[in-house]
């Protein structure tokens, strides 16, 4: 195996997840990959904190340098022999790695986020890439995939230091062949290194499966057996809100995503859109108080790759809602707008027909709506189920 580190001794194994999408999904399948093989695994990420014994609990981060060090240090006394750890862009900005030591690293893409709190899409970049200039260890390990957006940022990174990079996907040290779906699943071979193994995968979303096999080299690499790992991929359970399929009901199939940015709304139409044989239909809206830059661009790609677009409301905060409404429109001038998010997923549901597929992006699996600084109730898993029960 090239591409394998050495376990420290004394501290559980800490993985680290960066990027604008798909965080989660890593970091929530590198502790399971982890638990599955046989370790005792723990994980921070944004569902909360899980616990070695697989409980889930909420986590309200305190900005410390001590936060994640005595975090750590209460699941390695549980019994934690690794850690998988969800590195949001605030936590490395405010140095809360500071006295964290990272093993394997892996970055999902940068792309455009947060510019109303780090001023710049460079800023926010240097922010997740502290992840990869000093925290990872010098021995360590980095992963990217071979389409990483400015993956050429993280391959500078860790060329000036002299860690190792692993390449997953096409043409990469770890990447599928023969790939084909049985029953909702991809069934096929995972190479790694050069060596084959059979695989079953969850799901049948590209964008899953690069996040599968980001969180399979974060954990072989840590040194998890290959074959172990590849028999565990066939159990990962993805976290809720990511391309999650709610119902389907009279050929129309419905899910929700938590894309609220260019990128993510960009991954998730077309993931879709590779398995709707009908219209998709897409009801989305752009974050209040917010980057306001970003507005236009998701109503492009809306009006690039969807057939029919909804606009609607999105946590609008203290901004004067129509006012955001009007921004995104700015991009996507044909869209049907209708303020109530509820009133929006029902006017999809109601359009669809047979082969079609309504998405329901910006929320995933949030509870509430914020109105001004209050949290209203919403839920559009429940709203859709609801509709189409």
């Amino acid at each position: 195996m090239t591409f394998r580190i050495e376990p420290p001794t004394g501290r559980p194994i800490i993985s680290a997840v960066t990027g604008t999408n798909g965080k989660t999904s890593v970091a929530t399948a590198t502790r399971q990959l982890m638990t599955l093989i046989g370790w005792r695994a723990a994980g921070y990420d944004s569902t909360g904190v899980t616990d070695v014994d697989g409980t889930l609990r909420e986590s309200r981060v305190r900005r410390s340098p001590d936060y994640l060090p005595e975090l750590i240090d209460a699941q390695a006394r549980a019994g934690a022999q690794a850690l998988s750890i969800e590195a949001f862009v605030g936590i490395l900005a405010d140095g809360l790695f500071d006295r964290v030591c990272v093993d394997t690293a892996v970055s999902t893409g940068l792309e455009r986020d947060h510019i109303d709190v780090h001023r710049s899409v460079e800023g926010y970049w240097n922010a997740k890439l502290r992840l990869f200039r000093e925290y990872l260890r010098p021995d360590g390990l980095a992963i990217i995939s071979a389409d990483s957006a400015q993956g050429d940022l993280v391959r500078d990174a860790v060329d000036r230091r002299g860690i190792r990079l692993i390449v997953v996907g096409d043409g990469g040290d770890l990447h599928t062949e023969g790939v084909r779906e049985e029953e909702g699943r991809l069934v096929g071979t995972l190479r790694v290194d050069g060596l084959p193994h059979r695989i079953s995968l969850p799901t049948v979303h590209s964008v899953a499966v690069t996040n599968l096999l980001l969180a399979a080299a974060a954990v072989i690499g840590a040194g998890g057996e290959p074959a172990a790992v590849a028999d565990a991929l066939a159990h990962v359970e993805p976290p809720p809100g990511r391309l999650q399929l709610i119902a389907e009901k009279d050929g129309v199939t419905a899910m929700v995503d938590t894309a609220h940015n260019p990128g993510a709304l960009r991954v998730a139409l077309r993931s879709v859109r590779a398995r709707t044989a009908g219209r998709i239909i897409l009801v989305f809206g752009a974050g209040g108080e917010r980057d306001r830059g970003k507005r236009s661009q998701m109503g492009a790609i809306a009006a690039e790759l969807a057939d029919v677009a909804i606009l609607t409301d999105d946590n609008p905060r203290r901004e004067p809602p129509d006012r955001i409404r009007a921004e995104v429109r700015a991009g996507v001038p044909d869209a049907l707008e209708i303020p109530s998010r509820a009133d929006a997923i029902h006017a999809a549901l109601q359009m669809a027909r047979p082969g079609d597929l309504v998405l329901v992006a910006g929320k995933g699996d949030e509870t509430t709506q914020i109105v001004g600084t209050v949290k209203v109730p919403h839920d559009d898993r429940e709203i859709l189920r609801r509709a189409l029960a």
